[in-house]
């Protein structure tokens, strides 16, 4: 019995135990793209319905004319789940100069958002047609 109390004091003090530093990434090429996300802690992901996502705390020009905004959560990338700030990285490095699909929590609504990783505007419905 002592073993059981002993267990589960142990377990209920790990609960207490802070959570380790939120780590950050910041992607810096093209600078006006302007994107840092940030870890989100446990217990605020759970809340939203998530195992994992980077919470956007700075969006660029870029950035913010994909769609992205200040506090939107990216949990995929490329059709494919993160798992960690690593595999955010990861899909960066793997396609320098290219494009990144993010699937983005923003409320209670998932969509995608395109990101043009070459600085290149975003083609506009309007053109100016000169002759």
């Amino acid at each position: 019995m002592r073993k059981v109390f002993l267990v589960a004091l142990l377990a209920l003090g790990a609960c207490d135990a802070p959570e380790s530093p939120l780590r950050q990434v910041t992607i810096q090429s093209p600078e006006a793209l302007g994107l840092a996300l940030r870890e989100m802690p446990a217990s605020a992901l759970r809340s939203v319905g998530l195992a994992y996502g980077l919470s956007v705390i700075k969006a660029g020009s870029l950035a913010e004319r994909a769609g992205l905004r200040v506090g939107d959560i990216v949990y995929a990338v490329n059709e494919q789940r993160l798992r960690s700030i690593e595999d955010f990285t990861g899909f960066v490095a793997g396609r320098p100069g290219g494009s990144l699909a993010l699937l983005v929590r923003r409320g209670k609504a998932d969509f995608y958002v395109p990101v043009d990783l070459s600085g290149a505007a975003p083609p506009t419905k309007d053109t100016l047609l000169r002759t």
